[in-house]
């Protein structure tokens, strides 16, 4: 006979959380070390391709070093930059691994998707950033110099912080449809509270792109205007996952149940009972 199934034997401790997010940060930050060392060799490379929306934006400026070490130094964040980029399915398939126990096993089959999914929301965000975001931006900069005469020198390492910054903020702000997709199935979210609380939702967005991108409105605001537009997208999302989800539970309660002893269940089984 089947045992029924305690749902508690499947809860994780506080300390079972602990160690499966220390073994979980642990594998990526050796992925990420590990693409680091792969791409170090092409740091250079991936330093100019950063620098062309610098350029564009001050054709007669150049980037200086101002410390023996800082070449190496931002060679060192180039290739750590780049690792990041490169191993992303890794991390967030370490994200899903995370957050898997909590997951109905039905969820957990949508581990491709999640991850496929995630990686060019990354990708899409970081090249919106860098065709976007940065060209505007610098050029925003360059105009105020022009307008009080005078001529800039850019650190090196000043321009790698912001644009490393605003790339990995905007890939990761564009994961909120996909966020707004799960905590909706999970019944944590759905679309009406996403319409209910937008005013907060507006506040929140402009605190974000206040923390995540450099210190400038430029930037600020073209993050929240994307995030805005994505916060909307989410509420769609929000409301496609919670009729699936609803479908899903009414399919299940639908189908009829057959009784052991029931004509639909088939011919039966004739039991004999005697003694010796």
């Amino acid at each position: 006979m089947t045992q029924p199934v305690d749902a508690d034997q499947f809860r994780m401790s506080l300390m079972e959380h602990l160690r499966e997010l220390r073994k979980r940060l642990f594998y990526s930050a050796s992925a990420v070390v590990i693409g680091a060392i792969a791409a170090y060799s092409y740091a250079g490379i991936i330093f100019g391709i950063l620098c062309r929306p610098f350029f564009l934006a001050f054709p007669a400026s150049p980037l200086i070093g101002t410390a023996p070490a800082e070449a190496w130094l931002l060679k060192m964040k180039v290739s750590l930059f780049a690792g990041a980029i490169l191993t992303s399915p890794i991390l967030f398939y370490q994200v899903w691994r995370f957050v898997a126990p909590g997951l109905h096993a039905s969820e957990r089959r949508y581990v491709v998707p999640f991850v496929l999914l995630s990686t060019m929301l990354f990708a899409v965000g970081g090249y919106f950033c860098y065709e976007m975001v940065l060209p505007l931006s610098l050029s925003f900069f360059h105009d105020e110099f022009r307008s009080i005469g005078v001529t800039p020198t850019i650190k090196m390492g000043d321009h790698l912080s912001m644009s490393v910054t605003a790339i990995l903020a905007f890939g990761l702000v564009f994961e909120l449809p996909l966020l707004a997709f799960f905590l909706a199935r999970a019944g944590v979210i759905d679309h009406s509270s996403l319409i209910r609380y937008y005013r907060h939702a507006v506040v929140a967005i402009f605190i974000v792109a206040a923390v995540l991108t450099p210190p400038d409105v430029v930037t600020q605001l073209l993050m929240a205007g994307p995030l805005m537009v994505l916060y909307g997208i989410s509420i769609a999302v929000a409301f496609f996952a919670a009729r699936k989800g609803k479908e899903a539970v009414a399919d299940a309660t639908s189908q009829p149940k057959i009784q052991p002893n029931s004509p639909a269940s088939g011919p039966q089984t004739a039991q004999v009972t005697g003694s010796n």
